[in-house]
């Protein structure tokens, strides 16, 4: 996850009111980051462990083929991560609620541009 230090040229941590606060910036349009859950039932478990098991490129195939997930309220999948004001960067972790607490099931995904906007259309970010 994106974690306040800089994980990659992509994503850099601004401080602004003489730096007592920080926050997350997209650097290729300065588009500033949030983040974001959102709670899957255990009808789509499974469909969403064999999607964030993939590569990168498959992930991002798979994505452009899916219709989008509906949220429940109470579910045991956790999808968490980040995403640009402008949504072209988001950040993907698939999270298994499992002995009392979400466990992280997955590598995070770092999408930009058109795989990006899949990802906010199929989780509807």
């Amino acid at each position: 996850m994106v974690n306040g230090q800089m994980v990659n040229e992509l994503v850099a941590r601004k401080s602004s009111f003489f730096g007592l606060f920080h926050h997350l910036v997209y650097t290729p349009t300065n588009s500033r980051i949030t983040d974001y859950a959102r709670y899957y039932g255990h009808i789509v478990r499974d469909e969403l462990r064999d999607l964030f098991s993939l590569e990168d490129d498959k992930f991002v195939q798979r994505l452009s083929k899916l219709t989008t997930y509906e949220e429940a309220v109470n579910g045991n999948v956790l999808v968490e991560g980040h995403i640009s004001a402008d949504k072209q960067f988001v950040s993907l972790r698939l999270y298994l609620y499992e002995q009392i607490d979400y466990r992280p099931a997955s590598k995070t995904y770092f999408l930009q541009g058109d795989a990006a906007q899949q990802a906010v259309r199929v989780f509807k970010l």
